[in-house]
């Protein structure tokens, strides 16, 4: 039997984070409102990995079937994976995750609902947590806003939103499109990026689903010192990876000026863009006016440490190549 959707969590390169333990996700996903017997889960990890979840899950309850993928460790970078998964498929549609990603209950049948209605991509919000802190929790979705809410756009409306970029942890696909357009294999974070900006140019059509919502791990260092200082640190070589990347071009010819500028530029931005993000995570106004303090004091941190990459980049980028890995 075929399945009508191929989940595919890629725990390999995620659980050297730490961030979140994985079992947490594959919980949440046998608590997900979508019929599971049509779907199949397929988990990438290593030898280890796959001999505890073999111990630990004896019987998958409720999928169609289970597959298990040991990741070679000579091609085992984050987007080879991504890709990889495509190919294991055997579902039309498929869905992607990372092991530290906690899925909303409504995550599988909202993007499952997208993409059956004429969609070939579906995103959906991402915020954070933490052992202590929950999704719900003002530090945690305050923290998300930098991180995250770039992929809602900010034209869109109540009645229509609209996506503005995709994410490998919370992605459903069409498989043939995902075959068709890989992700593009660099040692850094944005080919999410640069595949949102050729799956536009092909024509694909993209949905946002608030109901699509997952719960990524954190822990402030990661989430200041890593997430955002790579940011600011790979904005040069995203420019240089695709015509469509977000530019300025007076400012590109100022460059010890321009990490500031844009920075700045960025937190006004995010002050802004605050009322829609919050909304679709289902915060009422009353509760977003009273929490736009925090937002702005967390889009202040996070950009400040996009600047400060940025200024390695320029500085020192082979001193503080690691720092920016991924």
């Amino acid at each position: 039997m075929k399945p009508a959707v191929s989940i595919v969590v890629e725990a390999y390169n995620e659980e050297v984070n730490a961030l979140a333990p994985p079992d947490d996700t594959l919980q949440a996903l046998l608590g997900q409102d979508f019929p599971l017997e049509q779907a199949e889960l397929i988990l990438i990890g290593s030898d280890e990995q796959i001999a505890q979840w073999e111990k630990s899950y004896a019987t998958w309850p409720r999928f169609l079937r289970v597959r298990l993928f040991a990741a070679n460790t000579e091609d085992s970078y984050y987007w080879q994976l991504k890709n990889k998964g495509a190919e294991l498929a055997e579902a039309d549609i498929v869905a992607l995750i990372d092991c530290d990603a906690l899925p909303g209950p409504r995550w599988l049948s909202s993007g499952m609902g997208a993409i059956r209605e004429g969609a070939d991509v579906s995103v959906g919000p991402t915020s954070y947590r933490t052992e202590s802190l929950s999704p719900d929790s003002p530090w945690m979705m305050a923290a998300a806003l930098p991180t995250w809410s770039f992929a809602l756009a900010v034209n869109s409306s109540p009645s229509e939103l609209r996506a503005n970029a995709l994410l490998a942890h919370n992605l459903f696909i069409r498989r043939r499109l995902l075959l068709e357009h890989p992700f593009r294999f660099f040692r850094h974070s944005f080919p999410s990026s640069l595949l949102f900006f050729e799956l536009k140019r092909a024509g694909a059509r993209f949905s946002y689903q608030p109901g699509q919502r997952v719960a990524h791990g954190m822990n402030f260092r990661w989430w200041l010192a890593r997430s955002h200082f790579r940011r600011g640190w790979e904005t040069y070589a995203g420019r240089n990876a695709d015509p469509n990347w977000p530019r300025i071009k007076l400012l590109r010819k100022l460059p010890w000026i321009e990490p500031v500028v844009l920075r700045m530029g960025l937190v006004c931005r995010d002050a802004r863009h605050w009322f829609r993000f919050s909304r679709v995570l289902g915060v009422s106004r009353p509760k977003a006016i009273l929490l736009f303090p925090i937002a702005v004091i967390a889009s202040f941190l996070a950009r400040t440490a996009e600047m400060i990459g940025m200024y390695a980049a320029l500085l020192a980028p082979k001193a503080t190549e690691h720092q920016a890995r991924f």
